[in-house]
């Protein structure tokens, strides 16, 4: 009970940041997502020649179109026939509302560090991001477009199975376990503070 309070506050200050936390998150998803999207744009250039068109925000929806149309017979080809490209919305925000999250666990921690902490779970969450954004593009071109761009890739059915896999992982394992273990990093004495049993697990 001695340090029930500390952790009521905690968890009141989580819900409190939370809100607008993801409000903000939400209304400015345009500028917090096109670095994420240039870099995946540039690692699908290096990883996949020639597979994409462009890579783009339409407001919170990641379009992608791909280098890849479809003949008389709707049938895929590559290259493309004029202008008839396969085209594909995405919605990028499923896999980065780590984001928020992480911003209520940190803000919510009293001390002047709050802010850097900030910053640095920010900067920690964006190769996650990047590699969340990766693997839905590579998962919409690998079964999406399919046969046409397994073909001009070099794509085998191991590969194909790693793509899900990574897809899986990083829409519904990555955004829910990346925030809780950056702020866990960030913050190992505020927590021996309230759970003083964990201070030989965390090695404080």
């Amino acid at each position: 009970m001695k340090h029930a309070r500390p952790l009521q506050v905690f968890m009141l200050g989580v819900l409190l940041f939370f809100a607008p936390a993801f409000a903000l998150w939400y209304w400015l998803a345009g500028f917090h997502l096109a670095p994420v999207v240039a870099v995946t744009g540039a690692l699908m250039d290096g990883l996949c020649p020639d597979a994409l068109m462009w890579l783009r925000l339409d407001g919170h929806t990641l379009v992608l179109a791909s280098n890849f149309g479809h003949d008389a017979a709707g049938r895929v080809i590559s290259p493309p026939a004029g202008d008839d490209l396969l085209g594909f919305h995405l919605n990028p925000l499923i896999y980065c509302y780590s984001l928020p999250l992480l911003a209520a666990l940190t803000l919510a921690v009293p001390g002047p560090d709050r802010w850097l902490n900030l910053l640095w779970g920010i900067l920690l969450l964006f190769p996650i991001e990047v590699c969340s954004m990766l693997f839905s593009v590579l998962k919409v071109l690998t079964f999406d477009v399919g046969a046409a761009f397994q073909l001009q890739q070099g794509i085998t059915p191991l590969t194909a199975d790693l793509i899900a896999l990574g897809y899986q992982a990083g829409v519904l394992i990555l955004p829910m376990v990346a925030p809780l273990v950056i702020w866990i990093a960030l913050h190992r004495r505020f927590i021996v503070t309230l759970a003083p049993k964990l201070e030989e697990v965390l090695g404080g």
